[in-house]
């Protein structure tokens, strides 16, 4: 902090080991202040918000947190309920969906008047978060299915069997990131 409490008294009181002791606990109290008056500020915005902050976006918001999710995910799902209007072309749905699951998360195709999004493996934990984003953005006349993907045979054939065997048929099937 720049500002120091002594500085504020008259030269001759600064002297006075009573009024140093004062100044320097008034001191403290105030860094204490100024620190918690950057963290309020900061939690106004989302962006810098910390856990604190993100509790009253969230009850402001409605939204619910996943258990365990971590502050970069929790941020993810409050920034895309804020950012929720109907979109105006398939472009800017796939822009929204593209912030909240990233690129590869995700498959997303649509028909007449069918929107299919199949979420990814190691995505799936956004399956709440994605299918709010879709009832609150895709218009109402749009049939939605959101499909969660999981490992096949087929995508495990690169594994050697001694590659698997460092996994559970769950972990396999749930949880390895093809690549």
């Amino acid at each position: 902090m720049e500002r120091n409490m002594l500085d504020y008294l008259p030269h001759v009181l600064r002297e006075v080991r009573d009024f140093r002791c004062l100044a320097g606990q008034y001191q403290k109290a105030l860094e204490t202040l100024w620190q918690l008056e950057r963290a309020t500020e900061d939690n106004f915005y989302l962006f810098t918000a910390d856990e604190r902050g993100l509790v009253h976006w969230e009850y402001i918001l409605g939204i619910v947190p996943r258990e365990g999710a971590g502050i970069k995910e929790r941020r993810q799902v409050i920034a895309a309920r804020i950012s929720q209007t109907t979109p105006y072309c398939w472009e800017t749905f796939l822009a929204f969906l593209t912030a909240l699951a990233g690129s590869e998360g995700y498959a997303a195709e649509r028909a007449e008047l069918t929107l299919t999004v199949w979420l990814r493996p190691a995505w799936r934990s956004l399956r709440d978060a994605v299918w709010t984003l879709m009832r609150h953005i895709v218009p109402a006349n749009i049939e939605m299915r959101l499909i969660l993907v999981y490992n096949t045979h087929g995508d495990l054939r690169a594994f050697t069997h001694r590659k698997m065997g460092a996994y559970t048929h769950a972990q396999l099937r749930n949880e390895v990131k093809l690549v």
